[in-house]
């Protein structure tokens, strides 16, 4: 698969987030981007915002061991998540205000990903932890598509 350059891609996501506050449910089909750099596999998106106007941009990178980083970037913070199968990873949360230390234990881990036509499917299941303590659990599933 040669994608240096990338290829446009249609973009299905849904994210679920479960906290203390109840659970949330978002569903999106977006236009997006997938490249292939070295070994790695990178899908990029803008996904809406909750104020209905703004987009932050996002990238998924897939490893060659399955493992993979999401990216979000917003106006106001930026964060990088690692998920590997049954492992907790740390992560930094960058914000104007300084920095937040989590961990990320990932429960579900699955990629899934073809040649020809060009389509993948990425789903990864989370817990979000500080200091130990369990701030939620979140969904993430992706499937694209050129």
């Amino acid at each position: 698969m040669k994608l240096k350059k990338g290829m446009p891609v249609n973009i299905f996501l849904k994210t679920m987030i479960e906290q203390k506050e109840g659970k949330e449910e978002f569903l999106y089909e977006i236009t997006g981007q997938v490249a292939r750099v070295g070994h790695n596999l990178y899908i990029r998106y803008e996904e809406p915002q909750a104020d209905g106007v703004s987009f932050s941009p996002v990238t998924i990178k897939i490893y060659p061991d399955q493992s993979v980083q999401l990216i979000r970037t917003t106006a106001e913070a930026r964060v990088r998540l690692h998920f590997q199968y049954e492992e907790t990873t740390e992560t930094i949360y960058k914000t104007p205000y300084g920095s937040m230390f989590f961990h990320v234990y990932t429960k579900e881990l699955h990629t899934s990903l073809t040649d020809h036509p060009l389509a993948g499917k990425v789903r990864v299941n989370y817990d979000l932890l500080m200091q130990d303590e369990k701030i939620g659990s979140y969904e993430v599933y992706l499937e694209f598509t050129a």
